[in-house]
């Protein structure tokens, strides 16, 4: 993992900008101890840690410019050779080329221009604000809000994260830090700061390409991402789970005869044990299984962060770059077009995006709660018409495949936001191949009932690898089934743990009395709420799971 921060001003870095620059070192250093590498010019300062997870620091100092980039552009296998041909090419066409998760600050030091840059999908943004004159940003969230500027409460933004889980637009927590849209590069120079969008999604759904051809198609673009990621690994590690995904990346690997170290985390006696150790298994992959309590109270990336950063794994040593893991992550989404139900789907098919704003709520349980929020209908009519426009965005493409690249721009472009902030950590990067634009664009050049489901996901694997589907694995609900017989406990039928004890509650509660967002809520109401589910007299998680995302950021 990397991560860079910085401070620009145009007309020149004044005292009033070292408070800055000493705050975010101050920062820093509590959760750092690497070593970072700093340039100080006239209008601009620039911080740039890497952790080498993919190889070598990618950070590059000429006469005429200074540029680094966290994550991997995947123009080619080496990233510095990326960065070398983004900092001298840096157009339109050539970041169009780029399918990797990637982030990239370059500065000309001879025009005094200043360019950021995120990938096609946003993974990994950049977030900015500005401050006496200048212009700050940071990939990390965090650190923008650590840095004791004043900040007051975007009400549009929280609202979207308390009950969606991602933000749209380019909203945050606070009115004063923006985060940056997928496929968008910055350029900040004495005109003032200009956004461009180098890249068009909606481009992808012109094409119309034949069936078999298309499933040809992905199988080598898929094929071609892992070879740059992979590079001359002979030793990965991965996480394996019941589901298909994390399997189709094992079958990627497996193909290319590397020695595979593969994680489990699952609950004893579950579908999603079972089936992981099936298809290990199977394919010959040694599976180290890791128990939990509960699967769903830390993501995957925090726990392959917990249990293997300490390097006491016995394999820790043999992982090429112990660093990286493979992770299928955006593969239910991109290639499964989950959160697609039959009813979103029908009103989608309308082509009235307020109708399908109201099913896509309705399907998601979005909803403010009125008993504990100020104006939560005044709130929730905002946060539907916010929905509205995003969907308008598209332009005059079909509005079911508007829908599709909804969820890809809003829920997928923060769907890693919280591990890549937690950078110093982790320490720790992720090999994605789900989220190059070179595999959806096949998704999108196929009609919308053909791809929801997993319908396309599961003939594309009974084409290009019929080897993941020989033993069971676990099937979303109302999606193609798994006729294979299997053992274990459904993950959907799991009974977690109670999500809210106690001194969880307790903790939200005082937390919200110290914090500016509590005066969007009904203090009294939610005094009640937090007793009775405390006692165990009534369950209110969902007004919990609300409050808690409230004060998440």
């Amino acid at each position: 993992m990397a991560k860079f921060f910085g401070i620009y001003c145009a007309s020149g870095l004044t005292q009033h900008h070292d408070f800055i620059i000493n705050k975010f070192k101050a920062e820093d250093a509590k959760v750092n101890s690497g070593t970072i590498n700093e340039v100080h010019e006239q209008a601009l300062y620039l911080a740039s840690l890497d952790y080498e997870t993919f190889g070598p620091h990618a950070f590059l100092q000429t006469d005429s410019h200074i540029a680094t980039l966290v994550g991997h552009p995947l123009l080619s296998a080496n990233r510095n050779n990326d960065l070398n041909t983004l900092n001298s090419h840096y157009t339109n066409a050539m970041l169009t080329e780029c399918e990797g998760v990637f982030c990239m600050a370059r500065y000309n030091k001879v025009t005094n221009v200043l360019n950021l840059v995120t990938d096609s999908l946003g993974v990994r943004p950049f977030y900015y604000m500005y401050y006496e004159g200048a212009f700050i940003f940071s990939t990390q969230y965090s650190l923008l809000k650590n840095l004791g500027l004043p900040l007051t409460c975007n009400h549009e933004g929280m609202m979207e994260y308390a009950t969606l889980g991602y933000y749209l637009f380019e909203h945050t927590h606070y009115n004063e830090i923006s985060c940056i849209r997928p496929g968008t590069r910055l350029e900040a120079s004495s005109n003032g700061v200009t956004k461009t969008q180098y890249f068009d999604w909606s481009s992808l759904t012109k094409n119309n390409d034949n069936y078999e051809k298309t499933l040809h198609s992905l199988k080598q673009d898929l094929s071609n991402n892992v070879n740059k990621y992979i590079d001359n690994d002979n030793h990965v590690l991965t996480t394996l789970s019941g589901g298909l995904d994390s399997r189709l990346i094992a079958c990627l690997l497996k193909r290319r005869n590397v020695n595979i170290t593969a994680l489990n985390f699952s609950q004893h006696q579950t579908q999603d044990l079972y089936c992981a150790t099936a298809f290990a298994k199977s394919q010959k992959i040694e599976l180290d299984v890791i128990r939990v309590n509960d699967t769903q109270a830390k993501t995957i990336e925090d726990r392959l962060g917990e249990h293997w950063l300490n390097g006491k794994h016995p394999d820790h040593p043999k992982v090429t770059r112990p660093r990286l893991a493979w992770s299928g992550n955006g593969g239910s989404v991109g290639l499964g077009v989950i959160y697609y139900s039959d009813e979103v789907y029908e009103a989608a098919l309308t082509q009235e995006p307020e109708r399908l704003a109201d099913a896509y709520l309705s399907q998601q349980f979005a909803y403010i709660p009125k008993s504990i929020i100020h104006n939560a209908d005044k709130m929730q009519a905002r946060l539907k018409a916010n929905i509205v426009t995003s969907l308008k965005e598209f332009g005059d493409i079909p509005l079911e495949k508007a829908y599709y690249l909804f969820l890809l721009l809003n829920d997928q472009h923060h769907h890693l936001a919280i591990p890549f902030d937690k950078v110093d950590e982790y320490q720790m990067d992720f090999c994605l191949p789900f989220y190059s634009w070179k595999v959806l664009r096949h998704v999108l050049s196929q009609p919308t009932s053909q791809v929801r489901k997993h319908r396309f996901y599961h003939d594309f694997l009974r084409y290009a690898f019929p080897e993941a589907l020989d033993s069971p694995w676990q099937a979303y609900p109302g999606h193609v089934p798994c006729l294979l017989p299997k053992e274990g406990i459904d993950q959907w039928q799991i009974k977690r743990p109670k999500q809210f004890k106690p001194t969880k509650v307790y903790q939200i509660f005082t937390q919200l009395m110290t914090s500016q967002h509590k005066q969007l809520v009904n203090l009294a109401s939610f005094s009640a709420v937090a007793l009775l589910h405390a006692c165990g007299i009534k369950s209110y998680n969902d007004k919990l799971k609300v409050i808690e995302n409230m004060l998440k950021w």
